[in-house]
């Protein structure tokens, strides 16, 4: 476990990093959560939510998390104890947004006193605001790849295959859109039911919170609905080029198509026509080219070659 505090005015700020048993064994000594919540915490597989009490709120929270060797955004669950003179975060898999945003509270007292001077219901907002802000950054990101690949596809004279590329890119847009939506229903009951521990004056900021979640579901759709172009054209100019290719091909397997009849019928061990005579080989030459040279003008005039 690595723990790290940030005391101002009445309440404090307990952020850890790498939750373990110690950390269960912390809370339990120091707090009195419900044994549930703590089993919570190490559990791998959760879903957003929020589970209220008497004295205080555990929220939980999931968030995108690149890992480089998969080329894969994955679940990053953000753990929130939320009481009246305290609010404790816990992440297993580092966010750097907020271990950016404890740092700067815990190093500058201007940064402090603007995030912390208000109580931790504001504390919270300005947290997944923070959150939120950082998805900003992927998803333009995610834009200008896009923007990459339909160059490729379209503006290079020589095509190249992009369908991994296009995959990786669809896959991260799912997976981020999946990570993302379920929350929307934890922020609106943070906003509207939780009166009485976070206060009603913070409607409005989490309610900008949904806003905010909601533009940033509808910008994934867009930017998914134009990988499916990039798929879908991706495919059409594969299957052209691989037509291109075998139509090519079919058209010199014709063109020399009567060549190997001839060499065929006078290769057979039978007696043909004129095969003593001394100019039969001027005459299977004059036959070939002149086959090869109709049968070419023809194709090019058809334009199929």
């Amino acid at each position: 476990m690595k723990l790290e505090e940030i005391s101002h005015r009445d309440f404090r700020w307990i952020n850890i990093k790498e939750p373990d048993q110690e950390m269960v064994d912390f809370l339990k000594k120091n707090f009195h959560f419900h044994p549930l919540d703590l089993e919570d915490i190490v559990s791998k597989v959760q879903y957003p939510k929020v589970d209220a009490y008497q004295d205080y709120l555990y929220v939980m929270l999931q968030f995108p998390s690149y890992e480089e060797a998969a080329r894969i955004y994955k679940r990053s669950e953000l753990n929130v104890f939320y009481g009246k003179n305290y609010l404790i975060t816990i992440n297993s898999r580092p966010l750097a947004p907020l271990q950016s945003f404890f740092k700067n509270c815990q190093t500058d007292p201007l940064t402090r006193e603007k995030y912390m001077g208000r109580g931790p219901g504001h504390l919270l907002y300005e947290i997944v605001d923070s959150l939120m802000d950082y998805v900003f950054p992927i998803i333009n990101e995610k834009n200008e790849t896009i923007f990459e690949l339909e160059e490729e596809i379209f503006e290079t004279s020589e095509y190249n295959d992009m369908i991994e590329e296009i995959m990786v890119l669809k896959r991260n847009l799912i997976n981020i859109r999946r990570i993302l939506v379920p929350q929307r229903s934890v922020l609106v009951d943070l906003g509207n039911k939780y009166k009485a521990l976070i206060g009603d004056e913070l409607r409005i900021y989490f309610d900008d919170l949904v806003d905010k979640k909601d533009k940033i579901i509808n910008q994934l759709d867009t930017a998914r609905a134009y990988v499916d172009v990039l798929e879908q054209a991706n495919e059409a100019l594969l299957t052209r080029s691989t037509n291109k290719v075998i139509k090519t091909l079919t058209v010199f397997s014709v063109i020399v198509l009567p060549a190997n009849l001839l060499i065929n019928y006078y290769g057979m061990n039978v007696v043909t026509p004129a095969q003593n005579s001394p100019h039969i080989l001027f005459y299977l030459n004059t036959i070939f080219l002149a086959s090869f040279v109709i049968l070419f003008w023809f194709f090019a005039k058809k334009r199929w070659l």
